[in-house]
């Protein structure tokens, strides 16, 4: 076993826990309920079921976006199936490269037009049971070209009538309102049924959104919280998480290394100080 292997398996060990409770690899189980993000999943989810044409999740970087749309997904229609497309920065040929393939559409031959790759994928969807939807869900929306962006909407005018066939789900960092905004985008803009906008954790949620990442990862965690230790982290964080799972991940190390079951304020001090300049933006 490597050393550093050895070092995460005594951490773990040390505080009685199964995987490391801050990671910031994003995953439903670790979905906490605070009060924004639930506000956010009830709309979107509304809206989805509902037939929405496009949907849109904005916020600043690290407030959780990937953690409620895939926490969003989960609690869609069965009738429902999400398609991904993992690197937004595509144009529009590669795109429609990415979509076919997520469809298990056979590959698109470079001499195919524009107007003949929507008609395949019209044919694809009007060959699908009626009661088959799809929702294309694109995560760092705003990493997507001017010309791509344009295809989305030419793409939710394959659905006909009352019957939607082809949602789309863009999440973004606040640079994608901006984008949407410019006069450009107004036929796209135009389609959008939702737009929520993601906020911070409330001072009041830290403590317990603490105590649910590290009871997520432990039956019985062998570590104690210093009292008010979640006034200092709303203080450097303003309750962004993935600014509180850097901070805290790298106190509970130093805890180990000093052997104490007790996450203290001067580790989370000591913990801040080893970030160099913008290392702790989300």
């Amino acid at each position: 076993m490597q050393k550093e292997q050895k070092e995460l398996y005594s951490y773990l060990s040390f505080f009685n826990l199964r995987e490391p409770p801050f990671s910031l690899v994003p995953s439903p189980s670790f979905f906490f309920p605070a009060k924004a993000h639930l506000e956010s999943i009830e709309v979107l989810a509304f809206s989805l079921n509902q037939g929405s044409l496009i949907s849109v999740l904005t916020g600043e970087p690290g407030l959780g976006k990937t953690q409620v749309v895939l926490t969003l997904i989960s609690k869609l229609s069965e009738e429902i199936k999400p398609l991904y497309i993992f690197n937004p920065a595509l144009k529009p040929e590669e795109f429609f490269k990415a979509l076919f393939k997520e469809l298990g559409l056979a590959e698109i031959s470079h001499t195919l037009t524009k107007d003949e790759v929507l008609k395949k994928l019209k044919d694809f969807l009007k060959e699908n049971p009626s009661s088959k939807k799809y929702i294309l869900v694109i995560d760092e929306a705003q990493l997507l070209p001017d010309e791509t962006l344009e295809e989305l909407r030419l793409i939710t005018n394959l659905n006909e009538g009352n019957e939607i066939k082809f949602q789309i789900l863009l999440s973004g960092q606040t640079s994608l309102s901006e984008r949407l905004k410019k006069p450009e985008h107004a036929p796209l803009r135009q389609r959008i049924s939702v737009w929520e906008i993601l906020r911070p954790l409330e001072k009041e949620e830290i403590l317990s959104y603490l105590w649910f990442r590290i009871k997520q990862v432990s039956d019985n965690p062998e570590l104690i919280l210093e009292k008010k230790i979640e006034k200092t982290l709303y203080k450097w964080t303003k309750g962004v998480p993935r600014l509180i799972n850097k901070l805290m991940d790298r106190s509970l190390f130093i805890a180990y290394v000093r052997r104490d079951k007790t996450i203290r304020k001067k580790y989370l001090k000591e913990a801040k100080k080893t970030f160099l300049d913008g290392l702790l933006e989300a």
